[in-house]
């Protein structure tokens, strides 16, 4: 059944394309935060990443009812431009196949560029609790090297306080 896909449908498609590659720009400057540590940034980048998601999620809810709208028929599901293309012909289902290939693109650098930023996260997490470990351990030996009688060893106050808590 070949039919006219509305205007609205386009608009959508192109306005998630639009979002998506705000996002994809926003894990970049999200990786960036994170190898330099800043903080701040990466709160605000946050914020703005759910933001983002959420519009996604908005568009992809009106396109469905758009669809739904298009063809008389319940999609319960999210629509799948491939199916939407093959309902058209001509001018549409290239501009379609376009605009489908351009987001299945950006979400697969989308899904890449969240696993990177993802490990390097991991990693600095793990290197920051590593070093944080190598401190505390340090400061506690540093510590344990008291002195008794003279010349000898002697033993650490167990109530004496310590340089550093180890609670982290």
């Amino acid at each position: 059944m070949r039919q006219n896909i509305p205007s609205g449908i386009f608009d959508l498609i192109e306005r998630e394309l639009s979002l998506s590659a705000d996002l994809l720009a926003l894990l970049k400057e999200e990786q960036e935060a994170v190898v330099a540590l800043r903080m701040s940034e990466l709160v605000a980048i946050s914020r703005r990443k759910t933001e983002l998601i959420e519009l996604l999620r908005d568009i992809d809810e009106q396109l469905r009812l758009q669809v739904e709208q298009c063809t008389g028929q319940p999609s319960p599901n999210a629509v799948r431009l491939s199916d939407l293309a093959a309902m058209t012909e001509g001018a549409a289902k290239e501009r379609l196949e376009q605009q489908r290939k351009k987001l299945v693109a950006l979400r697969q650098d989308i899904a890449a560029k969240s696993v990177i930023n993802q490990h390097f996260v991991e990693d600095t997490k793990r290197h920051l609790q590593e070093a944080i470990s190598l401190i505390t351990n340090a400061a506690a030996a540093k510590q344990q090297q008291v002195y008794g009688k003279p010349g000898r060893p002697g033993r650490r106050n167990a109530g004496a306080p310590t340089l550093i808590s180890r609670e982290v």
